[in-house]
């Protein structure tokens, strides 16, 4: 028997499986949170997803000041993915490291893969946002 939570999907793309791991963690915010990343990431909101990203990643970077954090360079560049291949890379490597070493960081149980865990997720995705496995390229 192989171990399930393991198993990795060889049939997605790389942007299809950056795009799942996306929604598996943002399901997990509180949904005030997980509605404005969702509205934010949309292709439209480029003009205001672009600025905000960078202000994260800056805000990141000066982590040892008041109020600013280490969790805003990783969001700052989950943000910058939908629009430059290089935080796209760095994104779906981050993402890939949480699937494997703290997969309950992204809502996956010990005894269900992660194409099980986005399953699951599925109803709280909005419609824009599902990817569907007919259409790996759709986001």
């Amino acid at each position: 028997m192989t171990d399930r939570r393991n198993s990795t999907p060889t049939t997605l793309s790389a942007e299809h499986l950056r795009q799942r791991r996306m929604a598996l963690l943002l399901v997990r915010l509180p949904e005030k949170t997980r509605g404005w990343l969702f509205w934010l990431r949309e292709p439209r909101q480029k003009w205001l997803r672009l600025p905000t990203g960078v202000g994260l990643i800056a805000g990141g970077l000066f982590s040892f000041l008041p109020v600013l954090g280490l969790w805003m360079l990783p969001l700052g560049i989950a943000l910058l993915a939908e629009d430059f291949s290089l935080c796209r890379t760095a994104s779906a490597h981050m993402l890939g490291w949480m699937t494997r070493r703290k997969p309950h960081w992204l809502g996956i149980a010990e005894d269900e893969t992660e194409a099980d865990a986005y399953h699951r997720i599925l109803p709280q995705l909005p419609p824009q946002h599902r990817m569907d496995a007919a259409q790996p390229g759709h986001s």
